[in-house]
């Protein structure tokens, strides 16, 4: 149980700056590196064919600049759970509403995710009857599910220096196991040919890169901005922020993209014959593609890794994640989107009613929402809504906090910026109309309980409405695009019993969602805060990380 919890003024006042370039990068890489690499290739070859490989470098050039955006802000405001800080800095108390609760939303959600992937493969190999034949949790297998977080929690109590060092254990065998699976599997097999078989390089088109972008490609190559959540505890946040968090991306890129070719060349060339909706033919996919491609070539001994891989990349990701959802919580709490209770912390400098509530309410999403593609679809539409905020902000800061000495500042910021802004927007297009209508229904829920705590709490901030009201159109114009979208992201045809009229063709809808996405970016941009007010959000934002010793997940000393 957590200790009894005491006023954070009695703790001693100050946050522990201790954190070196290594654990701020394992953090990182080990966010970048789950349960993505063990599914996301399937997934994406199905729907893309060969031309899956394009699909991650879109990825990895779309998501390389939002990167950058991170670093200079993580590096300028070295704050504790600056994912939902970054925005009430600049746009106030409504904006930094919005950006808050969908960095909650998709941080909640990644720790049951890797739990589920972790089950699934336990189940196929070791421990039969945790899941049922459509994939989701039987009463037993939820009953893992409910263990495996309160460990996560658990490890999480204990105070930030412990979950650390078992996070930078499992970043090197995470590391080591898919590069050694490329090598090997390469080495016993690989066939060019399946590059241009079963209708060719591209056998869906263009549409079919796009569509696999946000089916797992997106989900497998966040985390990269963890250790800019991190950068309050960090020993020299403005050399090893920006270099933890672009090198984790970049490293993740590589292995990924390494991973796609040894997939797609290590398939039987008589499978894809009649194209790739089932790419292993007759064999058991259950395993996931890599245990297949392992057990066809003969490395029984490397499949069994895998299956023990299965539990230790997805186990150190969810373990990252629960604790930066407390992080993202208790900033929440602190700029009073939550209740006070949030930021409590422990004698340890835990924030355990954080901590234990991330882990109770990640337990409800074990619920049958769906398979693991259509899951993480949902999350990657979150998480494109988060990192949009991003880019607006570091603009609007440079503007309205000009004189702050930014250690890192991203290159080419004016193109940069809304470049990623407006992939923000694809990506969260391209997550389906489903998700985004879903992902509405949850903020609008968080909407209502936080309109609520403004009535009954005296102390709310003003609601600074004008700086932030660019969020509400961008929110509901991309739904409405969505819905009126192209069939290949499964625009809706009625709405309420009312026929939608009219669909985006393909290619019009991209340009339109470009145009729709570079006006709301230079609203968003040219209506922030007074420079004054900017100011003293940025020094409540520092003091209020310099007033609890919170103990994360690094060691002391690296």
């Amino acid at each position: 149980m957590a200790e009894q919890s005491i006023p954070a003024q009695s703790v001693q006042q100050h946050l522990r700056r201790d954190v070196g370039l290594l654990p701020l990068f394992m953090v990182s890489a080990g966010s970048v590196i789950g349960s993505g690499w063990l599914l996301a290739t399937l997934n994406a070859s199905t729907v893309a064919g060969p031309a899956a490989i394009i699909s991650w470098i879109i990825g990895v050039v779309l998501l390389i600049g939002i990167a950058l955006v991170y670093a200079e802000l993580g590096s300028t405001y070295p704050i504790s759970g600056s994912t939902a800080r970054f925005t009430w800095i600049h746009a106030g108390t409504l904006g930094g509403f919005f950006c808050g609760t969908f960095s909650y939303l998709q941080a909640m959600a990644v720790a049951p995710i890797e739990v589920v992937a972790s089950i699934g493969y336990v189940n196929a190999q070791w421990w039969h009857g945790l899941q049922n034949t459509q994939g989701l949790l039987t009463p037993l297998g939820l009953v893992v599910a409910i263990v495996a977080m309160f460990l996560f929690t658990a490890l999480n109590l204990f105070g930030i220096r412990w979950m650390a060092r078992t996070n930078t254990i499992a970043m090197y065998w995470k590391i080591l196991v898919p590069v050694g699976t490329i090598i090997l599997i390469m080495s016993q097999r690989f066939h060019a040919s399946n590059f241009t078989a079963g209708g060719g390089f591209m056998p869906f088109g263009i549409k079919g890169v796009f569509i696999a972008i946000p089916l797992g490609i997106v989900f497998a190559l966040e985390g990269f901005e963890q250790a800019a959540q991190l950068a309050g505890e960090a020993r020299n946040p403005r050399r090893d922020v920006p270099i933890a968090v672009v090198g984790s991306m970049i490293m993740g890129a590589i292995i990924y993209i390494g991973l796609q070719i040894c997939f797609t060349g290590g398939l039987e060339p008589s499978n894809l014959v009649h194209g790739w909706s089932n790419p292993f033919g007759n064999a058991n996919a259950n395993f996931g593609p890599y245990y297949s491609l392992a057990t066809s070539v003969g490395l029984g001994w490397l499949a069994t890794v895998l299956v023990i891989d299965a539990i230790i990349s997805p186990g150190g990701t969810g373990l990252v994640y629960l604790s930066a959802t407390s992080r993202l919580s208790y900033s929440l709490a602190k700029t009073r989107f939550l209740p006070p209770v949030f930021s409590n912390i422990n004698r340890r400098g835990v924030p355990w009613f954080s901590i234990l509530f991330g882990g109770a309410f990640g337990c409800l999403l074990f619920l049958p929402f769906g398979s693991w593609a259509k899951l993480v679809s949902a999350i990657t539409a979150a998480s494109s809504f988060m990192y949009s905020f991003a880019p607006v902000a570091a603009v609007s800061l440079r503007r309205s906090d000009a004189e702050r000495q930014r250690p890192y500042r991203a290159p080419v910021l004016g193109f940069l910026a809304p470049f990623s802004f407006v992939v923000s927007g694809f990506i969260i297009y391209w997550s389906g109309t489903s998700n985004v209508i879903k992902l509405d229904i949850a903020v609008a829920f968080f909407l209502v309980l936080y309109m609520i705590a403004r009535r009954i709490d005296p102390q709310q901030q003003p609601l600074d409405f004008r700086a932030g009201a660019w969020a509400v159109p961008w929110v509901i114009g991309l739904t409405y695009l969505s819905i009126t979208g192209g069939a290949y992201v499964g625009s809706y045809t009625k709405v309420f019993g009312l026929t939608v009229p009219y669909h985006m063709p393909f290619w019009w809808d991209l340009g339109i969602i470009a145009v729709f996405s570079l006006v709301i970016f230079y609203w968003g941009v040219h209506s922030s805060l007074t420079p004054e007010r900017v100011r003293e959000h940025a020094a409540e934002a520092q003091a209020d990380a310099e007033s609890a010793e919170l103990d994360l997940a690094v060691p002391e000393a690296v």
